[in-house]
This record gives C-alpha cells, sequence and structure tokens, in this order.
C-alpha cells in the first residue's frame, strides 16, 4: 500500500466568511479517504488491530473504529470451531454493539447492535459450524447467553480483560503515589507497574521499588499482577488448576481490598479461567 500525506489547510472565504478545506477531489473523510481506510481494514484480517495500527503509526483508537464501522461490509459465512465475542463502541459511553469473530482466521462473522444478553443470545446464534470453544469476557450477561446457545462449548475468560482487572486498579491507586502528583508522570507510572519486569530498564525498576515501598497496596496490587501472569503461562489443565489454587489461598484474604475482590469475582468464574490459564494450549489442540 502507497499513501501520500498533504497538508489540508482550512480556509474561509473574503467574501461570505465561509469556512471550508480544500481536498484536491480526494473525497477526504476528516483526515483520511475512503480507500485509505479501507486497506488499512484489509490489514486487520487475520492481525490484531494493535499491530496495524503500530506498523502504520496510527493511534489504536483510530484503526478501531474504522475497523468496526466498515465490519458490516466485511462479513463472511464460515463454519468455526473457536469464536471470540466481545461488545465494543459504536459512541463510547452511549452506544455499544457485540461482534463475533473466527479465533483461527479473524474474520468478523456477526455484528449486533446493543451488548445486553438478548443481543449477545441472537448474535451467536447466527453462528454456523460446530462450535466447541468461546473466548469472553466476565460479564455475567455473556457467562449465560453462551451457556444457552453452547452448552457443551468450552467457555475461555479474555487474558486482555483479566489483567486489565490489576491495571485499573493500580491506575486508581496511582494517585496515591507522591511521584503521580507530578501530572506528566502519570503515563509513565502506569506502563511501568503495567509491564513485566523483565520488560523495563534497570532505572524503571528501580522506580517501581520505590514505589512499592512508599505504597503497600500498590505493591500487593503487582504482586498478584506477576503472580496471575506466571499462573497464564501454565500448558495443562491439572497445572493450571494448582497454580490457581495457590493464587487463589494466597489472595483471596488479603489486606489489599481490591486484591482480594479480583479473587472472589475469579473464584465465581473459576471454570472460564482456569480454561484461560491455557488458552494457547487447549486452542491449539481443539
Amino acid at each position: 500500500m502507497l499513501w501520500i500525506e498533504l497538508f489540508v489547510p482550512r480556509q474561509r472565504c473574503k467574501n461570505c466568511g465561509f469556512t471550508f478545506s480544500y481536498n484536491y477531489g480526494l473525497g477526504l473523510v476528516r483526515s483520511s479517504t475512503e480507500a485509505f481506510r479501507m486497506q488499512i481494514i484489509k490489514r486487520c484480517q487475520g492481525r490484531s488491530i494493535k499491530d496495524v495500527s503500530c506498523e502504520y503509526h496510527l493511534p489504536y483508537t483510530t484503526v478501531e473504529r474504522w475497523f468496526y464501522l466498515y465490519a458490516p461490509d466485511q462479513l463472511v459465512e464460515e463454519s468455526a470451531k473457536q469464536i471470540c465475542v466481545d461488545e465494543f463502541a459504536l459512541r463510547k459511553g452511549h452506544n455499544y454493539a457485540t461482534s463475533v469473530l473466527n479465533t483461527k482466521t479473524g474474520r468478523i462473522l456477526a455484528i449486533l447492535p446493543h451488548r445486553n444478553q438478548e443481543a449477545i443470545t441472537s448474535v451467536l446464534q447466527k453462528i454456523t459450524g460446530t462450535i466447541r470453544a468461546v473466548v469472553s469476557d466476565l460479564a455475567p450477561a455473556m457467562a449465560y447467553a453462551i451457556q444457552t446457545v453452547f452448552p457443551f462449548a468450552i467457555h475461555v475468560l479474555d487474558r486482555f480483560h483479566l489483567v486489565q482487572f490489576f491495571t485499573d486498579a493500580q491506575q486508581r491507586r496511582r494517585r496515591y503515589l507522591d511521584e503521580a502528583k507530578k501530572h506528566h508522570k502519570s503515563r509513565f507510572i502506569d506502563r511501568c507497574l503495567a509491564r513485566k519486569s523483565e520488560e523495563l530498564t534497570a532505572e524503571e525498576r528501580g522506580f517501581v521499588a520505590e514505589w512499592k515501598k512508599e505504597d503497600f497496596h500498590t505493591k500487593r496490587i503487582y504482586q498478584a499482577l506477576n503472580h496471575m501472569r506466571y499462573v497464564l503461562k501454565a500448558i495443562t489443565m491439572t497445572q493450571a488448576k494448582r497454580r490457581l489454587k495457590e493464587w487463589f489461598k494466597r489472595y483471596q484474604f488479603q489486606k489489599c481490598g481490591v486484591v482480594s475482590k479480583i479473587a472472589k469475582t475469579l473464584i465465581a468464574r473459576e471454570k472460564a479461567t482456569k480454561h484461560d490459564c491455557f488458552t494457547a494450549f487447549k486452542l491449539h489442540h481443539i
């Protein structure tokens, strides 16, 4: 794909005062052409949106918005064995929809407005094929709909949403750190606390060690997150059960309330969490 970046200034008519932009006849939609957007969407087939946004130096949210904007035109009819169901925002905070993807090909199989249990059930009923595994988040409506439509399928918890429990808790706790009072440091703190220790520089690991000493709850959330990452590396169900049991035993009655709450939430969905702990291994052999 080849594209050209042009400077398109806003102009004002001296006679009528009307403000306009000259788009050279390219059919610009805000700051990009529809042809460019469609090419970016094609690159998302079989790949993650994050990879595409990094490759073309575009904001993740922009590529995600384009992907779902043109998603209804990209629907395909194909049989699937493993699917992923999730909600997405048509207008954040206002309108949402539910989509189903084939985990093997990355293609969108169905989309339906709303994100309640009825909408999720309806969109799942549109899927053809012998479904053996369904990946979703922890929403109760998702669990009920999956159990209703595919009662014999393995329900796998999406590890992105699982890790997000901890990263959201860290962001809420961040304001208690002295360093966070410097507003330009907020993103830096979030990045350091969310990433694995081996991915940080020696200086960043030093900052993390200081923050853990400074705030007890930050330390407990950080430890629980990295322990959960260890649990997620399990490659067999026996190993997943053992590691998850150890995690529950250690954090279920923690003095840190938010960690204890996360543990209780996961206990309520223990079966799906266990399957998530060896998702890659399991889905590869289904």
